[in-house]
Formats: C-alpha cells, structure tokens, sequence
C-alpha cells in the first residue's frame, strides 16, 4: 500500500542505478517513489498544477513504451481512461484512492498525494489476468462443444443400436410378403409389385444410414497421450468455479503432491470429471445442505489411480441407482440421461471403471479407476493421497 511522504531531496549517489529516469526540469523524486521504482514498480510522478509527467520509472516505460515520452495527462489520457477524472476527484486524505483505468479496466492503479506539488501513480497490468481469463472461457467453450460432439456421438450409437433391429425384421417381413404375394393367383400387378419394391427400398436406405452413423461413431476413439491426473483435476475444478459460487459450494482438494500418470485421452477424462462433478453440484441445489461440500480425491491403489468425486447432496434412491447407467433415463426434470452412459463409456475405453457409493450421511461418491501408466519407477510402492 501506498504512504504519502514530503518531497525531498538526495545525493545523486543514493539513487539505485536501475530505478528510473527523470524528466527533464524536475528535481530528485522522493524517496518512496525511488524505493517502488527499485523494487520494479510502474511509478509517475504528475504535477499536480500543470498535470504533466515529470519523472517515471523504467518499469513504466517498459510497461507503456508508447508512452516513454508522454509528457501530460492528455496523452496518457486515451490509453488510461479515467485518469484525468480521477485527477479531478483528488485523492481522500492521505489514504491512496485504488482505481481502474483503461476500456477494459485492463490497468490497475493507486494514486497517492505527495504533498501538494505531485501526484504518485502506481500502474499494475492487469491484461494478462484478461489474457488468462480470456483462455479460461475458451476452455470451457470447447469443452463445452466437446460435450455437444460426445453426447450426439452416443446419442447415435444408441438410436442405431436400438433401430437396426426394427428395420431388420420390417425388411424380412416385406421380403417375405413379396414372395407369397408373387406366388398367389392371380399374381400382383404392376403398381402394387412396384409399390412393395419401393417399400423395401426405403427401408434398406434407411438400414444403410443407421450402418454409416453406426461406423462414424466407433471411429472416434481416444488420443492416448501421458496425462497428469492431478493435474487435470485441478484444472478441471478451475473450469466450474462459477458453478461452485452460485452453489455456495466449498471445494475441497485432496490430490498428492507429485504427478499421478495415467495413459488416455484428455479431453474425454475432462468430460467425465466434469459431468461428475456438475451432477455432485446438481445434488446440493436439488436438497441443499447446510454446508454444501464437494471433495476431489485422487489415490493410488496398486496399478490404479482412483479418482472420488464426493457430494453431501439428495443422494441416490434404489430406483434412481438401478437406472443409473441406463440410456435416456434421467432423474433430472430436464436432463437426457445420457450423461453418465457416456461417461463410462469413455471410462471403459481407457480399460477402466466407474461406479459408485452412497456415503453413510448425505450424498453419494462417484468413483473412476483408471490403470496407472507404467514407467521406470512404476515400481516403486503406491502411497494413497493424504
């Protein structure tokens, strides 16, 4: 935080060699001023009767270098918005007024009164905060779009599954009434043989499109690559943070220190780790507790690492646990049911496993076992998470 202090003077000597560069017609900057400069902050100083810029520091010439030379507010003024305005309000005492300039408030800042011949600005770059934010909702959008592509995927496969039997026996069924009709005297005539044809046409074209959708779904398999476990967890926690607040749900991680591999597709593992985790938050708004809790552990039992996604939400009765994994079946007022049958289909294509427990109070524990990946030190013994 910022202090106000007197202006004074100082031997050419006492001034770190590294801390600033003076505008010209100015004397020594103040101490406080060299000291944030030293220590690398992106410091000015104003006038505050004539409002020019009369010294700043080197961090604030590489934070700003097109504005190295900027002489008046009205220069900095279009690339810090609202620092003319905030010159004008002044500043509260001697306590420094914390503000927020740029378009996009993409500049932080604290103005402090140096007695009454200077302004001392403290700028603060905000716009990698932007930048990591900006990449945070791009993650989310794609795991998002993801989602969309999985669950139309096993949307597919399903309906392929449970039509290819119907039109099958519609098939025989035609075939077979073609050939007693064509043995009856009289014969058919031309129109009704035609339109029987026809019948059979459309249903075989039918068959053929169920084959293809059939074909492109089983074709997407997973991108096996090294994966961090813990790593992905937290990542994945980062991605619903907005859902933890609007559920005033408290996080808690319990991830060991050190890297758990596994062998899989990171994007497919995201998306079960993330439908486990909205479906925990689903559970705590649907039967709020008093001290909504969603835990994330990760241990090492043997040759697997075991992922447990825990809520002290509604929980599972028998009937909703018997259609758990079932296709289309929901518990949810708006949901398809195809969410946790595609979560442990991509499970079981990294050869693991997905199940679950209720806990002995409130909610439910969604359990992941995945195999670990076998390295060098593969043999060293497993030690579970703390």
């Amino acid at each position: 935080m910022l202090t106000p202090t007197t202006t004074r003077k100082r031997s050419a000597g006492a001034v770190p060699r590294h801390a600033a560069a003076r505008q010209p017609g100015h004397t020594t900057p103040p101490a406080q001023a060299m000291a944030l400069a030293s220590l690398g902050d992106a410091v000015a100083l104003i006038d505050r009767r004539s409002r020019q810029v009369t010294w700043a520091s080197d961090a604030w010439r590489a934070m700003l270098p097109q504005l190295a030379e900027a002489r008046d507010v009205v220069t900095l003024e279009p690339h810090l918005v609202g620092l003319a305005a905030a010159l004008d309000a002044g500043s509260d005492g001697a306590a420094p007024r914390r503000l927020e300039l740029g378009d996009g408030a993409q500049w932080g800042a604290e103005l402090v009164a140096l007695g009454d011949a200077d302004w001392l600005l403290r700028l603060t770059d905000r716009r990698e905060l932007g930048r990591a934010m900006q990449r945070q909702l791009d993650d989310r959008e794609q795991l998002l779009f993801t989602s969309r592509v999985f669950s139309v995927g096993e949307m597919a496969t399903t309906l392929a599954h449970e039509l290819n039997q119907p039109i099958g026996a519609t098939a025989n069924l035609l075939r077979g009434l073609r050939s007693r009709l064509a043995r009856r005297k009289p014969a058919l005539d031309g129109e009704e043989a035609a339109a029987l044809e026809r019948a059979i046409e459309q249903v075989m074209f039918a068959a053929r499109v169920i084959t293809r959708i059939r074909e492109f779904t089983h074709s997407h398999q997973p991108r096996h690559g090294r994966i961090d476990l813990a790593a992905l967890l937290r990542a994945s926690a980062s991605l619903l943070d907005w859902d933890l607040r609007r559920s005033r749900a408290r996080l808690q991680l319990q991830l060991p220190e050190g890297a758990v591999l596994v062998r899989g597709d990171e994007v497919m593992l995201q998306q079960v780790l993330v439908n486990l985790m909205r479906n925990a938050l689903d559970a705590m708004r649907a039967d709020p507790p008093e001290d909504p809790q969603l835990t994330l552990t990760l241990s090492m039992k043997g040759n697997e690492a075991v992922v447990q996604v825990c809520d002290n939400g509604c929980g599972l009765d028998d009937d909703a646990a018997a259609r758990l994994f079932v296709p289309f079946a929901s518990s949810k007022p708006t949901g398809m049911g195809i969410g946790l049958s595609i979560c442990r289909s991509f499970v079981e294509l990294h050869q693991g496993r997905l199940w679950f427990t209720r806990n002995a109070e409130r909610g439910a524990t969604f359990h992941v076992g995945l195999p670990l990946l076998k390295t060098p030190s593969s043999n060293a013994t497993a030690t579970s998470a703390p």
